[in-house]
């Protein structure tokens, strides 16, 4: 996929309790999940190589805003307004 409507007052109302690295993680997990047209996988190691969450601090946004805003399931994590 090459583009998705970003409703940015949705996004904001959403997440503004996120901090800088939080939001840009979740961001960066967004682009991921409409790029691949998929649920992010299961192993967190995997989703950090996606979303180049190369330190300690990345890696705990990154886990922080998974278990926020996405779901688990057999197929991997899920986003209900990516799906």
């Amino acid at each position: 996929m090459n583009f998705y409507a970003f409703h940015i007052g949705d996004y904001i109302s959403a997440t503004r309790h996120l901090t800088w690295i939080e939001d840009v993680a979740y961001r960066r997990l967004l682009d991921v999940y409409y790029v691949r047209e998929a649920p992010l996988p299961l192993d967190m190691r995997a989703i950090y190589r996606l979303v180049s969450a190369s330190n300690d601090e990345q890696r705990e946004a990154v886990q922080t805003v998974v278990a926020e805003f996405f779901r688990q399931s057999e197929a991997g994590w899920h986003h209900e307004r990516c799906d």
